[in-house]
């Protein structure tokens, strides 16, 4: 059996990361991107062999085809695409600046949308396109407006894409964290105490007694990309630990 090659946006720490040393684990080709060059190469030495990195601000289209013409260059073919890359700032609906809204939507929405759409010409068929939004999309939460809006707009096109690419033998399916103990948390601008206090929080409301963590969601992301989902269209798995039943 041919080895599969598995591209993760945003693979440089938390899901992304975790995705890709289990996806190395199983046996696959890896290839993660990442917009900070020394925490690129940092996750690259963790992760060792098996897998190639390229830096890549997914909010720079210019970038996007930068990466898709240094692949097409050692001539890679994808057999899955983790879209991962992703942040959250915290804000407000009233005090949410426009910078604070392009920024969010332009990595967690326009840079996924660019992302697939450039990458076409390498992924194989069949392929397998896996998004990751969140579990925001049906549960509100405060001070995410911006970011709630970025991962539902993600969810909207999945239908579209699922038509509109299925002649060329790509499916796309979600997963939906909860609440995940990841850098996160701490990029977002959120004290220390304020992290510690939402995950104990959520610690302490979960059926499962715990938070989720990365390495909780590898397994279904795996999944999502391997041929035992080739069947699965629009599919959304909720990894919470049972926090929104």
């Amino acid at each position: 059996m041919n080895q599969k090659t598995i591209l993760i946006t945003g693979g440089t720490s938390g899901i992304g990361f975790s995705c890709a040393a289990y996806l190395l684990k199983n046996g696959y080709r890896v290839i993660i991107t990442g917009r900070n060059e020394t925490n690129l190469a940092r996750a690259l030495q963790k992760l060792g062999a098996g897998v190639n990195g390229y830096l890549c601000d997914t909010s720079l289209l210019p970038d996007i085809d930068r990466l898709v013409e240094n692949l097409k260059l050692v001539d890679t073919k994808i057999d899955g695409l983790f879209i991962n890359a992703g942040i959250f700032k915290a804000a407000n609906f009233a005090e949410t600046s426009e910078a604070v809204f392009d920024e969010t939507m332009g990595i967690n929405f326009k840079g996924a949308f660019f992302t697939i759409q450039k990458l076409l010409p390498l992924l194989q068929n069949p392929a397998s396109v896996v998004l990751n939004t969140s579990v925001v999309v049906f549960k509100a939460f405060a001070q995410t407006s911006a970011y709630t809006a970025s991962k539902a707009a993600l969810e909207g096109i999945a239908k579209v894409l699922n038509i509109e690419l299925a002649p060329k033998g790509i499916r796309v399916n979600i997963v939906s964290p909860g609440v995940t103990k990841s850098p996160i948390q701490k990029k977002s601008g959120m004290s220390e105490e304020a992290i510690e206090q939402l995950l104990a929080h959520f610690s302490d409301h979960s059926p499962i007694g715990r938070i989720v963590l990365p390495e909780d969601i590898a397994p279904m992301v795996e999944f999502l990309l391997s041929d035992k989902s080739l069947i699965l269209r629009n599919e959304k798995i909720i990894i919470d630990g049972g926090t929104t039943l």
